[in-house]
């Protein structure tokens, strides 16, 4: 069977139609940023694992990884109240780009063999984002790309709130997300922008991102506590489809995490491997990717953990190839 499109975000326009076990570690995420939050056992939860882990490490002396969560978590609110003030005069003088034209094609529409489609844990709670990586980003790569509209693409987006951040600044914002939860539920963003920036697909198979008919390739792709959620044997596509849909130049910038993830009795996390062993395994087998120091912080990530800052930052080398469609 041939390659079909599955969703046209131009044409269906105004139609609405990877997780982790939180008592893991004192871990930022914005677990639910929703027009119309309904309450949950789960935020409670969350909320008394994180207060019982903060006293464990308090008794066990590590009052620095305590006082660096609350830092980071104090300063993602600030960032997140600063971030509309300062939006209109950042953004791209041609400001939102009201009808994007993206549309995704892949035979796989839903990772129906991922883990976390048995059990949605992550898209059901997350919509994780951090403004100030926004604006750190906007910057940087308006720098570098000082002409035409730039692009971004989100691999695991839950919510999409950080796809929807991006496109608040002028960019072609485009979030992948494996199961089909949050598009059925219309949960967070895809409420008002399902099948337009975002869009449910199977990273782990071959895709194709396009805009108005033409293959869209991206100055930025993004990661967040994704590649955990794949398995080893399907790791090398998933970097394909990553190399493939980003411009020479462009960065991709992930966070990993190495700890078990069990949830409803399933183990979500499939490949468990430390930072060293991630950068050797894909500089040993992608040498297009090149490591990137970006100047970022800790808490300057969308999604991290103080226990274990495991972070990639790669960009494209330059080579001669087709451009993002402007």
């Amino acid at each position: 069977m041939g390659r079909r499109t599955v969703f046209d975000g131009e044409m269906q326009h105004g139609k609405r139609g990877f997780g982790k076990v939180c008592e893991c570690g004192l871990r930022f995420a914005r677990i639910s940023e929703t027009k119309f939050p309904v309450f949950d056992m789960f935020y409670l939860k969350y909320l008394i694992a994180n207060v019982r882990l903060a006293l464990r490490l308090l008794l066990r002396g590590e009052w620095r990884r305590v006082v660096l969560a609350v830092y980071a978590r104090l300063y993602v609110l600030f960032y997140r109240i600063v971030f509309p003030l300062v939006r209109p005069f950042v953004r791209d003088r041609a400001g939102v780009i009201d009808s994007p034209g993206v549309s995704v094609e892949t035979d796989h529409p839903v990772a129906i063999t991922s883990p976390d489609y048995a059990v949605p844990h992550g898209t059901r709670y997350n919509n994780s984002t951090n403004r100030k990586f926004v604006l750190l980003m906007h910057k940087h790569f308006r720098r570098v790309f000082p002409d035409g509209t730039l692009a971004f693409m989100d691999l695991g987006c839950s919510g999409g709130q950080l796809v929807a951040d991006f496109a608040s600044l002028g960019w072609v914002a485009v979030g992948l997300e494996g199961s089909d939860y949050s598009l059925k539920h219309r949960r967070a963003n895809w409420r008002d922008l399902a099948n337009r920036n975002l869009f449910t697909c199977d990273i782990s198979k071959p895709f194709r991102v396009k805009r108005e008919g033409r293959d869209l390739q991206f100055h930025l792709i993004t990661a967040w506590e994704v590649l955990e959620h794949i398995s080893m044997h399907d790791l090398e596509t998933v970097f394909k489809n990553i190399t493939e849909h980003l411009l020479p130049g462009g960065c991709f910038v992930a966070s990993t995490s190495s700890s078990t993830s069990i949830v409803n009795g399933i183990e979500l996390h499939q490949t468990r491997m430390p930072n060293a062993e991630w950068r050797s395994w894909i500089e040993q087998r992608f040498p297009e990717l090149e490591p990137v120091d970006l100047g970022l912080r800790i808490y300057q990530h969308v999604r991290f953990d103080f226990g274990e800052p495991s972070f990639l930052a790669y960009r494209k080398k330059a080579a001669t190839g087709p451009g993002t469609q402007r």
